[in-house]
């Protein structure tokens, strides 16, 4: 069962899903080569990540993680004409499940594994007023041990330690009006996610003699101060009201709190010191969508309004940064949208949709670099787009729908927090502040089709698509200096197939999976740096690199057999085959070890229910034959000391679970 966000990574296509480097609970998505790993208040994702149709707008604390999710979505390409904020690489949806007006429900699990796991989670829902009111509780709880070794330490590092819990309301008072209230919140007080460093290129004579290629994976030296404290609530309010059978009107709404202190080091010199980072930081949004589904004899739609605001603060902080320096950062965003899509049935079985959206955001940002100046640096921008839709489905067969489709996304600019000392290029006594970046645009072109066979035994779906990137956000460098920023550095090209095949052979046993298989290029010039900090052209006619995070091959094969037996209950035994082909994490793609290699991953599981469905007990284990690699590595590009630090798999994982519902 998939109840979080990173759980999905190997059941889409097209889809890099991994912990942010240096965390525990941020999510790095990266999805047809659009993307977003920075955490923070600066940086917003270009795949984006909804709960009960509220739009989460920072990275950490996406692994949200409930035993009451009822549908997991995930929708490829730009979004914006339908709902939400815009975003140019797609979005993932998760949806809770309502309470039941009519009956008590209860479910939960409980399970012991390697590493001292022990997870445990609970649901119950129960009526309140017969078919008019319900309420529901979901409670989670994730401990384990951690893997890595350091000598400094007597326990194992990158242990497990979160809870959430989630409590909800369901309203039907009338046959048109519906409202659904839910309130959640989550702590996290795991390891914040310490890596292994594998290489240090020295210069000046210094040179880590840990740091080798090839080296012990869960073992490191990393033993600077570390810790990570995550706490977040929020509250949305989903509103239905049926007008008539041709109009419904739904409101949106959500907020939410988040609190972060995190440390980790991520970088050891030969002498032992650590180099790392800490900061402390707070966020808070609110949103509400008003829109309205309709249909009228071939035509039906959705049209509606979207608001946004959102405010961040985040402070460097000690260990990794000077007590007296306490620089801070502080973002204020407000946007508005307005948007609408419709498809008219032209003919029997032939649909034109189209959809547009407008939307307008102000970037406001504040930097005080306390040590540097006596007065805050403040600076705020506009953005705005028009992004369309256009598109056409045919109904070929009962069983055969082909599509086709062109969309233009639009991920919004932001600004680069720049030290007064940095050298930008300006004239002599040039003071830096906050740097702007533009908006990344995209052109999707999108064509496919969607088979099942009469018996509906197969179905089989393929999609083929093209992503063109105007102002692609990517981490470059100042000319002439090693400090990095945000920038709308290239254009880019991402060019796919996909494909999604469910096949169930005979009542016992099916076989499911997809593959996709994209490549990527840079279409114009680029400055980044290599490792030495030497500032080249990676993109067109330089280095023509490939874009980071985008995986050449990708593929997922899985077996699920429910053989008949003479027993009570019921056994299913599954077992499945994962590959990702070698992709890279860093924009200069210089030096193989910063690549994320070629991985088969294989899970099993083995299960027994009871007759009556009530009970199960499931032994299962991931990563069985307990392959070790590098899933993500983080490049520090110096001419003093440039590193690679690693940050492995998780290795296998073997668990009992028992399970009951009623």
């Amino acid at each position: 069962m998939i109840t979080n966000v990173l759980q999905a990574a190997q059941e889409i296509p097209s889809i890099v899903m991994t912990p942010a480097t240096g965390t525990s609970n941020a999510a790095r998505i990266i999805l047809r080569g659009a993307g977003q790993e920075q955490s923070g208040i600066q940086f917003d994702s270009a795949v984006g990540v909804y709960i009960d149709n509220v739009y989460q707008p920072r990275i950490t604390g996406q692994f949200f993680d409930f035993f009451d999710v009822d549908q997991l979505e995930v929708l490829r390409g730009p979004q914006g004409t339908l709902y939400g904020r815009n975003t140019s690489g797609g979005a993932i949806k998760l949806t809770t499940r309502t309470p039941d007006l009519e009956k008590f429900t209860a479910a939960g699990d409980l399970a012991y594994g390697s590493y001292q796991m022990l997870d445990g989670r609970l649901y119950m829902s129960t009526p309140i007023v017969a078919g008019k009111v319900s309420a529901s509780i979901s409670a989670v709880s994730r401990k384990r041990d951690g893997w890595t070794s350091d000598p400094n330490y007597t326990e194992k590092l990158n242990d497990k330690n979160q809870q959430a819990f989630r409590g909800k309301l369901y309203l039907a008072p009338s046959d048109a009006l519906t409202v659904a209230i839910a309130y959640d919140l989550a702590k996290d007080r795991s390891d914040p996610g310490i890596g292994t460093l594998i290489q240090s290129l020295g210069g000046l004579g210094v040179v880590n003699p840990n740091a080798v290629p090839g080296r012990d994976l869960f073992t490191t030296e990393l033993s600077g101060p570390a810790y990570n404290k995550n706490d977040t609530n929020g509250l949305s309010v989903n509103a239905s009201y049926v007008v008539s059978p041709e109009l419904t009107i739904n409101s949106i709404t959500g907020t939410r709190n988040q609190r972060a202190t995190i440390a980790v080091p991520f970088v050891q010199t030969a002498a032992g010191l650590n180099i790392g980072s800490s900061y402390q930081y707070k966020d808070k949004f609110w949103s509400q969508e008003l829109n309205g589904t309709f249909q009228v004899d071939r035509l039906k739609g959705v049209a509606g309004f979207y608001y946004f605001w959102e405010h961040g603060l985040q402070r460097d902080d000690a260990p990794y940064t000077a007590v007296a320096t306490r620089d801070t950062r502080d973002r204020l965003t407000k946007t508005w949208a307005g948007f609408g899509q419709a498809t008219y049935e032209i003919f029997e079985n032939l649909g034109l949709t189209a959809g547009i959206r407008y939307t307008h955001e102000e970037a406001n940002f504040t930097q005080f670099y306390f040590n540097q100046l006596t007065f805050p640096q403040s600076a705020s921008t506009t953005f705005t787009a028009w992004t369309p839709k256009f598109g056409i489905d045919y109904q070929a067969l009962p069983n055969l729908l082909l599509y086709a489709s062109f969309t233009k996304g639009f991920k919004s600019g932001g600004w680069n927090n720049v030290s007064p000392s940095t050298n930008i290029g300006g004239p002599p006594g040039t003071i830096a502040g906050p740097a702007v970046y533009g908006p990344e645009n995209v052109k999707s072109y999108e064509a496919g089709a969607k088979f099942m066979t009469d018996d509906n035994r197969l179905r089989l779906n393929v999609a083929v698509f093209q992503a063109d990137y105007d102002g692609m956000q990517l981490p470059v460098f100042f000319p002439g200096t090693t400090n990095t920023y945000t920038s709308n550095a290239a254009g880019a090209r991402v060019r796919g197939i996909e494909l999604e095949p469910t096949w169930q052979i005979t009542d016992v046993f099916q076989i499911y999976g997809n593959a996709s298989f994209d490549t990527s290029k840079y279409t114009s010039a680029f400055n980044c740096a290599l490792y030495n900090s030497t500032i080249v052209n990676c993109g067109a006619g330089g280095r023509d690199n490939r874009i980071k995070g985008v995986v050449p091959a990708k593929s997922l094969l899985g077996l699920v057999i429910t053989p008949q037996l003479n027993i009570p209950g019921s056994v299913r035994l599954a077992t499945s085959w994962a590959h990702n082909g070698a992709y890279y994490n860093n924009v200069s793609n210089t030096l193989p070890l910063v690549q994320t290699p070629r991985a088969d991953l294989f899970d099993a599981s083995i299960s027994w229910q009871s007759e009556d469905a009530r009970w199960r007990v499931t032994l299962e284990g991931k990563n069985i034959f307990d392959h070790r690699y590098a899933l993500e590595s983080l490049q520090i590009s110096s001419p003093v000391q440039a590193s690679i630090t690693t940050y492995p798999n998780d290795p296998r994982m073997v668990d009992v679970r028992v399970r009951f519902s009623y």
